[in-house]
């Protein structure tokens, strides 16, 4: 009967361990926002795993009572946390980055909000306020200890896109219901604002060791005055060093993506692909299909191309996957309106540190466990909800006590020098 008893345990216990929907752990892979139709609460987030298989949903599937809310625009990780912007709630949700659960939610001083990156404690948020208001536009900036908006800083009309780089922060300003032709360049530490002139409507800006790189769509035939698309390169040790390349009057590019050496936009649907030290485009697509009906998002993370499509602004999305030789790998069908794709590079994610082989035991355990490390590490344990419930130094020389932990299982975070990996725990 004893044989019996503990063979039916650890059963169960690996029926535990492998169940996705009972507590998944999304610290690596990549992360699809999901924009859903404005007016409701339909946005989500699909998550692809590092095997590539995909999970619609992930939000309410962790927070089956909750919705995650109205048109999610921008999305960031930070630490142990996802920020999630949701424009048509005016709200920034926090969730547990690795359980996907809810943390909390910012709604104060928060204002038409568009997107989010982050400084030395501090999250910074674009903001339309009054979207026919062309003086009201600003930055919130956000205490990720307290999760409070302690200031706020103006800017130009149609804040939208922004990136950080050496203490300073880079804002595009697409112009909200006009016409913006502008970056602000914000100095954290003394909150003052100066402006680089680019191309008309400024969709996508990213930066590197040295350069800032801005892809402005220009003007459409249909408003009347139809003006030029660009790509503008600027030093970042002299703003007024700026190479700009101009398209063809018709042509009007969407999205940027910047690798170690090349350059990628999107054009009629097709991806081009150009060195970082090239002065004019390249004549010939780099992707070997077109597939996307309506392109609504595009980047590259790590050595893949990720093109959205909103298909008819309706229906589902789709995510196309190319290789860096341009080859379709594979095609998702995610949410309505996919605007972004993201990796979480917080202290969650597995990195450089060599984690493969560490382990915890006994597991399951009951009263305390230990680690197979030689290393000192910083340790947090986190409930199924996403609740960290315990957090301890690990010194090698004793278990870790589980007095006054519940029945159940956990997720453990384990940190040592700055790098992270997530085990799963039964306590018993």
């Amino acid at each position: 009967m004893k044989n019996n008893y503990k063979k039916t345990f650890y059963i169960l216990t690996a029926i535990l361990l492998s169940a996705s929907s009972y507590a998944q752990d999304y610290s690596n892979g990549i992360f699809v926002l999901n924009e859903g139709l404005f007016g409701t609460n339909t946005a989500s987030v699909s998550h692809i795993d590092t095997s590539g298989t995909l999970e619609n949903d992930i939000f309410t599937t962790q927070n089956p009572s909750m919705t995650l809310g109205n048109t999610g625009q921008g999305m960031g990780f930070n630490d142990d946390y996802a920020y999630v912007v949701l424009n048509g709630s005016n709200e920034i949700k926090i969730i547990n980055s690795t359980t996907f659960a809810f943390v909390t939610s910012i709604t104060d001083q928060i204002s038409n909000p568009r997107n989010i990156t982050f400084y030395n404690g501090n999250g910074y948020v674009t903001n339309w306020g009054d979207g026919f208001d062309t003086t009201d536009d600003y930055v919130a900036v956000i205490d990720l200890t307290t999760n409070t908006v302690t200031s706020t800083i103006s800017v130009a009309e149609g804040a939208e896109e922004i990136v950080q780089k050496d203490g300073k922060l880079f804002v595009a300003h697409q112009g909200g219901y006009g016409y913006g032709n502008s970056v602000s360049v914000i100095d954290i530490a003394t909150s003052t604002v100066e402006s680089i002139t680019v191309g008309d409507v400024p969709t996508t800006i990213k930066v590197d060791d040295d350069y800032l790189y801005v892809l402005s769509t220009g003007k459409q035939a249909w408003t009347g005055d139809e003006t030029l698309g660009s790509i503008h390169k600027i030093d970042l040790s002299d703003y007024n060093n700026h190479v700009t390349i101009d398209f063809q009057t018709t042509e009007h590019p969407s999205y940027l993506a910047v690798d170690a050496t090349d350059l990628y936009y999107v054009l009629n649907g097709d991806i081009y692909k150009m060195a970082l030290t090239d002065t004019t485009l390249p004549t010939v697509a780099f992707n070997s299909s077109n597939n996307a009906q309506l392109p609504y998002g595009f980047d590259k993370i790590d050595d893949k191309l990720y093109l959205l499509d909103a298909i008819d602004y309706v229906s589902p999305g789709k995510v196309f996957v190319y290789d860096e030789s341009g080859s379709l790998l594979t095609e998702y069908t995610v949410g309505p309106l996919p605007n972004g794709v993201y990796k979480n590079e917080g202290t969650l994610s597995v990195n450089d540190y060599a984690f493969e082989t560490t382990t915890l035991y006994p597991n399951p355990a009951s009263g305390s466990f230990e680690l197979n490390l030689t290393e000192n590490a910083n340790i947090k344990m986190y409930d199924v909800s996403g609740k960290l419930v315990k957090a301890v130094k690990y010194t090698n020389t004793q278990p870790i006590s589980l007095d006054g932990i519940e029945t159940g299982m956990y997720l453990v975070n384990v940190e040592v020098k700055g790098n992270s990996t997530t085990l799963k725990l039964i306590v018993k």
